[in-house]
């Protein structure tokens, strides 16, 4: 028995091999990009505790909510009181703050690196413009020139933290570094040198910063290395380095208030494919909110960042591998995946609700407009403080959705729903007596992809219902539903009411081989319509009944409709069938449940097992096991998946615990006390765990039983939803693991694991595989053969058995072949039979296609470059072939990958249309190597035009501004200020291009009287500013290279920085120059006069109305200021975020009153000042 956990993103492969290493540290941040399903603003987003990144090309931005509302989710689902969060119900506090990088180089580039695996796609909402498919994800994101010869890279460190290095190139000016922060409610640099950022849900630290250098050895060389706030601005203030050696700083960001890296995400339903692949479905809370308009504090709801997470794994991998492919799905309100199945093109069907208006429909399908319904409360927290964010404002429809094969489009979706609520389970007393319970329905398929679903409905005019077996709502407060859809989801072919006067929901369909479907569920209604000659045709009494039910092929007819249970409580959650056809139950009791002789079970047990027959007349046996270990007596679990497999055993998954205990709202119950074998996964139980076990055919016993879950903390469950059994007797199992953002998900000895990590501030959508190695017969994949192909052996797992059908042939010696001549082109249905246990045989059909031989046109390649990025797309015909050969993947052939000489590429088809192969050759050269020639600088006064030279190899194609074609440069006029002409030389040589580039430097004129173009003193007009005043100054020309020398005119150090900023402690008039050096030209540069004014605050006003002095006119900054005045008993008597020089104490009387003046950089000036009229 090989245990598999999947821990969604922790996922854990069953593998018949020693334990694979589990590395705590695996990284979880991954910056998703932005296909258009987000704003458009933001080319990265990625996940953070409670919030979200957003990167942009010139700034970040964090998002936060609330991390204590979020927690308190969670309690307020199981039934505990959420604690005020002090806003309306139903909101959430949030927060956005933007680091702006100031001054940056608008045309710097973004880029991304490390590739994680797999895909995602996100399908939220009704516009298909937002839709986004194959959005890649990565580890590191890097800003090229985000400064001149400054990048900056964002990536998760070893301790699962947000890291930002900036890399300086050698003679970079780290002055340049600067970061503005906007919208945060406080920032202040603590002793220790860490940036601490408040906002009003949480705090953010920057711990201080590291800076070094590499020496000629490799070795890290230290620099100091600290930051430097003023105002909102933070910049970097560095110790001596040498600067002809690259030099990084690494700040780290902690978001220290909030724990986790990832969103909160619960686990509602599994399934799998005939690959053994687990398919996981769940909720996630979007804890970022959407993309802020603007910077500060915002509120959103609970139910509109709630989406359904769907995630595809592959368990024969491990690492992050494991993961196929993640999408989002859902619409502007809360939506919730019930039940999962993939049909035979491993497409995934989902069975869900939703209370969105706009959720994602395609064209075509059933229903494309939201039914309706009334608000709902699925956890039953009342009218309790904070119970709006728990219920569904618009009621709810259910939704049915087909994904493609690799999740990255919507084959067919539709909402399926009337007038009333529909597919969230309104849960009044008996049935819903679960947690999670509200979102129970199931879906199934049959051969040709037709879509069965049973489910709950309060719809009066739910679609379909005229062309099924009753078509009329029995009234109460909801009807079981069965209905069926075609498998484009574009038609409902029929759809019946189950029900009476009171409560009654479907909870399992089935489907057996001569059509007819079978369904079973809860009923509290005494009416229900039980069939004449049924097994119990009466209501049995307490709080709720079971029922089984079956429905003919055409679905017009209840053939046969019964009760099960006795005179307590009772509801059948799952129906399965054996081979033979008949049906078994499992279920819930709370009454004396009938034991038939001679099987397993315990008295007063709280689980039923039945078997019935076929027509639903009787009871072929029942049994019961378990105990009342709960505080309250209830069930030990409640039902998540069931299997019967072809010899008749039993197999059985649940959870139990206080999860079904808080609140007084729901059955109660423990694991406790339930029976485990000796060769259990998991002996012990905390009372709060999975249970699952193997009973032997004709439950005569217990063969397996085990628990599984985290002990002592995190209790599992799930919050909705059903998981499955495959016929070989494997269990794919959802989990809602770790709440409380708890460790210790177990993970037994020979899984592998995607994650062990609990990544989330709380909950992790989780989930298990676990192989019961029962004997099976599996005949393999469905196959396509060719018809000239020759035959193939028939092998089956376990080896030995029988193969029987229209082409089998048996094979002298032993075994079986397939001959594709013997039957000619068609479709074919072969068995494959092996002894399973005892007497048993268990037999398996797969469809083999014999295809007729075409000769497929493979279009052809011309030559190709080594340079081409992103490989060209291969085409050919008919489609539906697979291409091969070195240098293909996923249908495009990649030059690079093939590599440098002649490559034979292969097209081979073989489907339903036809079989056949074609080649071609493609032949692969790489571009040249260029040599453009050397840089050249030219002085003022010399402009002449000349001639390029040295460029290799001959015959290249000069581009750029001022040169030819065959590379004579004429200088362009540059107004004296000289430039940097950047010039491409380019070679084509057959299919490949190459090209490198020049520098041509023009040098500035000397010039003495150059304006600076400074801003206007908003204050004081005639200055550029006030003292003290900061100067930025930058160079007529910057250029590679070049050396400068800056005069500042108050007789202070001179300097050689490329851009200083000067600080002029005085009021004065300064002239500035500069004398630079570009090659072997020495240029110098006057400034006009900077005039630095005296910051001045009168003390007296005299607002009599003669327009001298009559308001009061500070001098204290350029920026603009904010001005409170107080009276001198400390009243405030005026107050104006953005002062215009207009205050002239109106309404006041004379006298003595005090002001406080703050300008945007935080800079403060208070005094008093006398009003005298």
């Amino acid at each position: 028995m090989f245990p598999t956990l999947l821990w969604p993103a922790l996922l854990a492969q069953a593998v018949p091999a020693a334990a694979v290493s589990i590395e705590p540290g695996n990284p979880s941040l991954e910056f998703i990009q932005n296909k258009g399903q987000w704003d458009r603003r933001v080319r990265y987003e990625a996940a953070l505790p409670a919030g979200r990144l957003y990167v942009q090309a010139d700034a970040l931005t964090y998002s936060f909510l609330d991390p204590a509302a979020l927690s308190h989710h969670r309690e307020g689902a199981r039934g505990a009181a959420p604690a005020s969060t002090g806003r309306p119900d139903g909101d959430i506090a949030g927060h956005a703050y933007t680091v702006r990088f100031e001054k940056a180089n608008p045309r710097s580039r973004l880029t991304a690196e490390t590739p994680t695996p797999g895909e995602r796609n996100y399908f939220v909402g009704a516009d298909a413009a937002r839709w986004a498919s194959h959005v890649g994800a990565f580890r590191r994101l890097r800003y090229t020139e985000l400064w001149p010869g400054i990048d900056l890279t964002l990536y998760e460190n070893a301790g699962h933290h947000l890291e930002y290095d900036v890399l300086l190139a050698p003679r970079a000016n780290p002055a340049r570094v600067a970061l503005r922060y906007n919208g945060a409610t406080s920032l202040a640099l603590t002793i220790d040198g860490n940036l601490v950022i408040k906002t009003t849900v949480g705090t953010t630290t920057e711990l201080a910063p590291k800076a070094w250098q590499l020496d000629a050895r490799g070795r890290r060389q230290p620099v100091a290395c600290r930051y430097v706030l003023t105002g909102r601005t933070l910049t970097f203030a560095l110790g001596a380095y040498d600067k002809s050696r690259a030099l990084t700083i690494d700040p780290t960001v902690q978001f220290s208030t909030l724990s986790g890296s990832t969103a909160d995400n619960w686990g509602f339903t599994a399934t799998y494919d005939d690959e053994g692949n687990m398919y996981s479905g769940g909720i996630v809370f979007d804890t970022g909110g959407a993309f802020p308009a603007s910077p500060g504090a915002f509120r959103t709801t609970f139910s509109s960042i709630v989406d359904m997470a769907l995630i595809k794994y592959n368990t024969a991998v491990s690492g992050p591998a494991a993961r196929v492919w993640a999408t989002y799905l859902g619409g502007n309100q809360a939506d919730f995946p019930h039940s999962l199945v993939v049909n035979a093109q491993n497409e995934l069907v989902v069975c869900g609700s939703t209370s969105s208006t706009n959720y994602p429909t395609t064209t075509g399908a059933a229903q494309r407009v939201f039914g309706g319904g009334t608000a709902l409360d699925p956890f039953r927290v009342g009218t309790r403080e904070g119970a709006e964010r728990y219920k569904l404002p618009n009621g709810s429809d259910l939704v049915i959705t087909r994904l493609n094969a690799t999740g990255s489009a919507l084959v067919g979706s539709t909402y399926l729903g009337g007038s009333g609520n529909d597919g969230v389970i309104a849960q009044p007393a008996g049935i819903g007596a679960n947690y999670g319970d509200a979102f129970r329905s199931d879906v199934l398929l049959d051969g040709d992809g037709n879509v069965y679903v049973a489910a709950a409905t309060s719809s009066a005019n739910f679609p379909g219902r005229t062309l099924g077996f009753n078509a009329t709502y029995r009234g109460g407060v909801s009807d079981a539903l069965v209905c069926k859809l075609n498998a484009g989801l574009t038609a409902v072919v029929w759809s019946g009411y189950l029900g009476g006067n009171a409560a009654d929901a479907a909870y399992s369909v089935q489907r057996d081989n001569q059509g007819r479907v079978y369904a079973c569920g809860g009923t509290t209604s005494s009416n229900f319509p039980a069939t004449a000659g049924a097994y119990l045709t009466g209501y049995q009494g307490g709080s709720a009944d079971g029922f089984a039910a079956r429905i003919s092929p055409d679905g017009r007819r209840l053939e046969r409709a019964t009760f099960i249970g006795t005179n307590s409580y009772d509801q059948a959650f799952f129906l399965q069938l054996d081979a033979a056809g008949s049906p078994y139950l499992f279920g819930q009791t709370l009454g004396q449940f009938p034991i038939t002789l001679g099987k397993y079970g315990a008295v007063g047990g709280t689980q039923f097992v039945q078997k019935l027959s076929p027509d639903l007349t009787a009871s072929v046996y029942s049994t019961t096991f378990g105990n009342r270990a709960g505080v309250r007596g209830g069930p030990n679990l409640v039902p998540t998946a069931f299997l019967v497999d072809d010899c008749e055993r039993i197999y059985i998954s649940g959870w139990g615990g206080i999860d079904n205990d808080l609140g007084g709202n729901w059955l109660g119950g423990s694991t406790n006390g339930l029976p485990v074998t000796s060769n259990a996964v998991q002996r012990n139980t905390d009372g709060s765990d999975f249970y699952l076990a193997q009973f032997a055919a004709g439950m005569t016993g217990l063969e397996y039983g085990t628990f599984f879950g985290q002990q002592g903390a995190g209790p599992e469950h799930v919050d909705g939803g059903t998981s499955r059994f495959d016929k070989r007797g494997v269990v794919y199992q959802a989990v809602c693991a770790g709440c409380g953002a708890t460790q210790g998900f177990p993970v037994p000895p020979g899984a592998a694991s995607y994650n062990t990590r609990n990544a989330s501030p709380n909950c992790s959508n989780g989930a298990f595989k676990i192989n019961f190695e029962i004997i099976q017969a599996d005949p393999g994949p469905r196959r396509v053969l060719c018809l000239d192909g020759g035959s193939v052996p028939l092998t089956g797992n376990p080896a030995g058995g029988v193969w029987a059908g229209p082409g089998v042939q048996p094979v002298a010696g032993g075994g079986y072949r397939f001959v594709p001549t013997a039957v000619g082109p068609g479709q074919y249905f072969i068995n494959y039979t092996v002894a399973a246990t005892g007497t048993c045989q268990s037999t398996r059909t797969v469809r083999y296609v014999v295809a007729p031989a075409v000769a497929p046109a493979f279009a052809a390649l011309p030559p190709q470059c080594t340079s081409l990025a992103g490989g060209v797309a291969l085409a050919a015909t008919p489609v539906g072939g697979t291409f091969s050969g070195p240098g293909v993947a996923g249908g495009r052939f990649n030059p690079a990958t093939a590599g440098v000489g002649t490559h034979t590429l292969t097209y081979a088809l073989s489907d339903s249309l036809g079989c056949g192969i074609a080649s071609q050759q493609v032949v692969v050269t790489r571009p040249p190597t260029i040599t453009p020639g050397r840089d050249t600088t030219l002085c003022a006064d010399l402009r002449q035009p000349f001639q390029l030279r040295g460029a290799l190899p001959a015959g290249g194609v000069w581009s750029g501004t001022g040169v030819s074609a065959t590379g004579f440069f004429t200088p362009p006029d540059t107004k004296n200020r000289g430039g940097i002409f950047t010039l491409t030389y380019t070679v084509t040589q057959g299919p490949c291009q190459a090209s490198a580039t020049r520098r041509v430097v023009l040098a500035p004129t000397t010039d003495l009287n150059v304006n600076l173009n400074l801003p206007v003193c908003a204050t004081a007009p005639e200055y550029a500013g006030l003292a003290p005043f900061n100067l930025s100054l930058t160079p007529v020309l910057i250029a590679p290279g070049a050396t400068y020398r800056w005069d500042f005119g108050d007789g202070s150090p001179a300097s050689t920085e490329e851009s200083p900023t000067h600080r002029y402690d005085l009021p004065g008039t300064y002239r500035i120059k500069l004398t630079a050096r570009y090659g072997n030209c020495d240029v110098l540069t006057g400034f006009a006069p900077v005039e630095v004014g005296e910051v001045f605050v009168p003390n007296i006003i005299t607002p009599n109305r003669d327009s001298l002095n009559d308001t009061f006119r500070p001098r204290f900054s350029c920026r603009p200021a904010s001005l409170e005045v107080f009276s001198r008993w400390g009243q405030r008597v005026y107050q104006t975020n953005d002062y215009r020089n207009n205050w002239n104490a109106q309404g006041l009387a004379n006298g003595i009153y005090y002001y406080l003046l703050r300008d945007a950089d935080d800079r403060r000036v208070k005094g008093w000042v006398e009003v005298r009229r």
